[in-house]
């Protein structure tokens, strides 16, 4: 994939800063499409990390496989368009999360959490699509006691508008209420376009679109599947055409670090979850924690 940029709005479209283009990384036994954090961009609103999960297939007695490993000072978000798979975490949740449901974990001051395919689907051949985020927690959120939410697909408000299908999965955008308020003001929606068009408000301070397919236009430029356009914080256009996006951003919660799976606003936290996930001293995924993935 490329790395590249538009360093400033692509053919001269004043409402996008810049589109971002996914670089592939390994992750567990996959590869997903990375556009956060990005050396010109690191954050958009609180959101600091964002991977494209296929779409894979996988054939009968394969699967997503990703080991224990350890968090701090965030929340991850993890949202499907297909497939399903089942996590677990050191808070005992167990759930398995399919297409359109929202798994919202937050580490706060420590979690260890799996992600495995579903057993049941070993015997078949399975796909995989969907976007991972990471949301930076702000100031009083980053030490708090970790917690795990879900919402099946079924609690997540819909808004259907002539060639157009709006699901808030987290948090508040176009008059929808997600059961997953998030832990600072933030959005992450599902846009479904069949030749219709969406207006991007401006509720929240920073806003990004991330085209997954179709051929979709942002402020009347293309936006090519996979990649990121980031909202000029005054403008407010349209996503339209054909095909599939989410829509995310928030407020920012001030500087971060961040350094493999920990994101803090102080450095030496993040030193100290080093030593500790070194000398296993996280707490554990109940009946899931061997193997654990060692730090890099």
């Amino acid at each position: 994939m490329s790395t590249s940029t538009s360093a400033g709005p692509p053919s001269g479209n004043t409402a996008v800063e810049m589109i971002i283009e996914p670089r592939d990384r390994p992750v567990g036994s996959g590869t997903v499409r990375r556009l956060l954090p990005f050396r010109l961009r690191r954050t958009v609103g609180p959101f600091i990390f964002c991977d494209i999960m296929g779409p894979e297939e996988f054939s009968p007695g394969v699967a997503m496989n990703v080991d224990a490993h350890p968090h701090i000072g965030l929340s991850t978000l993890t949202y499907l368009l297909s497939g399903r798979a089942v996590h677990r975490d050191s808070t005992g949740a167990v759930q398995t999360s399919e297409a359109g449901a929202v798994n919202w974990m937050t580490a706060g001051s420590g979690v260890t959490h799996t992600e495995r395919g579903h057993p049941d689907d070993l015997d078949r051949t399975s796909d995989m699509f969907g976007v991972q985020t990471w949301v930076a927690l702000p100031d009083d959120a980053e030490d708090r006691s970790p917690m795990f939410e879900h919402a099946p697909s079924h609690a997540v408000p819909v808004d259907e508008r002539p060639g157009a299908s709006i699901r808030v999965a987290t948090g508040s955008a176009f008059g929808l209420d997600s059961p997953v308020t998030g832990s600072s003001p933030l959005m992450l929606v599902d846009l479904s376009l069949e030749g219709g068009s969406i207006e991007i408000g401006r509720d929240h301070p920073e806003r990004a679109v991330l085209s997954l397919d179709g051929d979709l236009t942002v402020g009347g430029d293309p936006l090519p599947p996979g990649s990121l356009a980031v909202i000029d914080p005054d403008a407010h256009p349209e996503v339209a055409g054909r095909g599939r996006a989410i829509v995310l951003g928030g407020e920012p919660v001030g500087k971060r670090f961040i350094w493999w799976n920990f994101v803090h606003s102080d450095q030496d936290r993040i030193e100290e979850a080093k030593r500790e996930w070194t000398d296993q001293r996280f707490p554990t995924v109940p009946d899931d924690h061997d193997p654990w993935v060692p730090l890099p």
